[in-house]
């Protein structure tokens, strides 16, 4: 890669010279703001819904462009961070996928505290909280009203900083008492480590005589050392050149990083000249060569750099709804965003940070990224409606998970935790979009060829997470029977639309037949029986499994397959028949609602045929169909209407009829292990090892 070439040359050269490699660990920007608090109900009681805290700007954010990320859903849920249940999501996902440390924004102004409980009652009351380490960082700023204001207008003032030692001071008083010996405080080389936003700004404000600076950070460090804790690391942000880096240093910072590099990253010029074209978002891939240059131009500095890498940039949460778009002029929160971050450049990304850092002389030992759940600026690593779990999967690829053998992420429906074997094979594309993603599970201990299984995730196509709650039921004891399992990703209808606009599902229902097909071309190489092929999915996944598993008289030659919750119907006048007050699928065909795609159905009936279980069942040759083995709940009793007509059994019930009229093998297992129906899967393992 030219960066390392143009500063550190190899790595081999910087170990002649001394320096010693040593493991790299990802910092991880956490933005404390999910949860209500004191200053927060004072500040905005009568603003914007505050008493929902600032969730309220995400869950009515709107896209203001074409392919904008917005609104934001994270699949965990809106989640109170004071809570050390919910905090505990954040660190399981987080240390899974391998990062280390929770770097906190510390609010603190001459000993006013504001926002403390998501660390002090959430992460240090979280029962996993051994997990992963925290440490401070002072945000050193003052505390202006940022949260929707009136573009143009001056900015209430919240808080103000004092700008005096007493201040700083207090501070490591008060992080000697509460922070500094928990076994949790994360030491960099041993040292505690202390970071302070805008280090120049703290420099300025106090006095920018680096003697006296020195000798503030040196009463600190006495502060520690007097309470027994040992040394500190202090960290410096944003320095604004190589040459006050060297200031830095004599003010006694040991090392220097940048907050985030956001589309600030672009050149002035370049910015300005964008903006007068109306030009307001930047593609992502487009800042990174900006990114890369200013991590090899910090670290000629005298002070370890530690590489910085953003997820995103978007603070339209924070702008006004009513604000025109484009903008009239660029004042935060009202700035220019990322559009295109996706997951695969972010780990492209994240991956040259850590070469960079692996590579430095200087041995920083850190790569910083922001952050994990600055929803409102756009940076968050958690997963989500627009990227599943892409940006965790990203870091764990680079950092390898923690545990090894596990994998933990959320699924979307229940916004529970699953956690199951790691991946021997993860994120495997078959096509260029970075859903379209496969993951593959061999079982242990056993010889294959293996039958194979492969499972696809559920969502109305429109979200979902490459494995759910229902593999995670049954994926143990499927690969216990010896069968290996593919986890399949594919795009949602909003990103597949432009494929076919009037039959958007389309593009879902080609991309999971390209990953059957691309798992069949690898068989050899990844030791699996593809005569033994089975396929499973949950709802839409269910319907798309039947689709794959029955069109052109079982073309793909599946041997069994584990519809869990399906829609067996796609056609709107049947599915009413069947269940009256039925209401889903309108979407898979580009209309807006049930009635609109009622109304335009025989029009349409190309296209319903094309999908909907029941038709292709009508005419598939039966000695080609595959076994079917259906799961839902209970079916409802004679005129009982469906509670959940999207997943009602009676769409297991009524294939059933139409399969058993026809003499095709189909079995309905109502309820079962709920709520995750594992029941069909393993049925399907079975038939598949026993080559029935």
């Amino acid at each position: 890669m030219m960066f390392k070439k143009v500063f550190f040359g190899s790595l081999a050269a910087a170990l002649a010279c001394g320096a010693v490699a040593k493991d790299v660990t990802c910092v991880c920007v956490y933005y404390p703001h999910w949860h209500r608090y004191a200053k927060g109900d004072e500040w905005f009681s009568s603003k914007w819904s505050w008493s929902q805290g600032e969730w309220a700007f995400v869950k009515d954010a709107k896209p203001r462009f074409a392919g904008h990320k917005q609104p934001l859903r994270p699949y965990a849920g809106f989640l109170d961070e004071s809570n050390p249940a919910d905090m505990a999501k954040d660190i399981a996902l987080a240390a899974n996928a391998g990062i280390g440390v929770f770097l906190y924004d510390y609010y603190w102004y001459d000993g006013k505290v504001t926002q403390e409980d998501a660390l002090e009652k959430g992460f240090l009351g979280a029962p996993n909280r051994d997990r992963m380490k925290f440490a401070l960082m002072w945000c050193y700023h003052e505390r202006n009203d940022q949260f929707r204001p009136e573009l143009g207008k001056p900015r209430r003032r919240l808080m103000s900083l004092a700008h005096t030692p007493e201040e700083f001071q207090g501070l490591i008083a008060h992080s000697v008492k509460h922070y500094f010996p928990r076994p949790e405080y994360w030491r960099l080389d041993g040292k505690l480590f202390f970071s302070i936003y805008n280090a120049p700004y703290f420099t300025k404000n106090h006095g920018g005589d680096a003697a006296k600076i020195r000798a503030e950070l040196d009463a600190a460090r006495a502060q520690v050392r007097a309470a027994g804790l040992g040394e500190v690391h202090f960290n410096a942000q944003n320095p604004r050149s190589v040459g006050q880096i060297a200031f830095l240093k004599d003010c006694g910072f040991d090392s220097v990083t940048d907050y985030n590099h956001n589309t600030y990253i672009l050149p002035p010029k370049e910015a300005y000249a964008r903006r007068q074209k109306g030009q307001w978002e930047v593609d992502y891939a487009d800042a990174l060569p900006h990114s890369r240059a200013r991590w090899t131009e910090m670290a000629k500095g005298a002070l370890p750099y530690f590489p910085q890498v953003t997820t995103g940039w978007d603070s339209t949460p924070r702008c006004r709804p009513d604000e025109p778009y484009p903008w009239k002029k660029d004042e935060y929160p009202y700035s220019m965003t990322f559009r295109n971050n996706t997951p695969d450049l972010f780990r492209r990304h994240l991956a040259d940070a850590k070469a960079f850092a692996e590579q430095d002389p200087k041995n920083p030992g850190v790569v910083y990224v922001n952050g994990w759940n600055e929803y409102t600026e756009g940076t968050y690593l958690v997963p989500n409606n627009f990227d599943s779990d892409g940006f965790l999967r990203a870091v764990a690829d680079v950092f390898g998970r923690r545990p090894a053998d596990e994998y933990t992420y959320v699924n979307p429906s229940t916004k529970a935790l699953c956690t199951i074997p790691a991946p021997d094979r993860a994120n495997v594309a078959y096509g260029p979009h970075p859903k379209q993603k496969v993951d593959l599970f061999l079982p242990k201990g056993r010889k294959g060829p293996f039958p194979v299984f492969m499972y696809i995730h559920g969502g109305g196509w429109s979200a979902g997470a490459m494995e759910d709650h229902i593999l995670a039921a049954s994926i143990r004891a499927i690969l216990d029977r010896g069968v290996a399992v593919v986890g399949t990703g594919y795009r949602y209808i909003q990103e597949a639309r432009g494929d076919n606009p009037n039959f958007p599902v389309a593009g879902c229902l080609d991309d999971c037949e390209h990953a059957l097909k691309f798992v069949k071309a690898h068989a050899a190489e990844w030791n699996l029986d593809v005569s033994r092929i089975g396929l499973a999915g949950g709802s839409a996944g269910a319907c798309t499994s039947l689709y794959l598993a029955l069109k052109d008289d079982n073309a793909l030659g599946i041997a069994a397959l584990a519809p869990v919750i399906p829609q067996t119907s796609m056609d709107p006048r049947e599915t009413r028949e069947w269940i009256p007050n039925a209401t889903y699928g309108a979407h898979a065909f580009g209309y807006r609602n049930f009635a609109e795609w009622l109304a335009h159905r025989d029009e349409r009936l190309a296209d319903i045929e094309r999908l909907s279980p029941a038709a292709l069942l009508r005419r598939i040759d039966p000695k080609k169909a595959p076994r079917i083995v259906l799961q839902a709940g209970t079916p409802p009793k004679p005129g009982e209407l469906a509670k959940d007509p999207t997943h009602s059994p009676v769409f297991c019930v009524k294939f059933k009829e139409l399969a058993d009229a026809r003499g095709i093998p189909c079995d309905f297992i109502a309820g079962g292990k709920k709520p995750c129906f594992g029941d069909a899967l393993e049925r399907v393992a079975d038939i598949l090892v026993k080559g029935e």
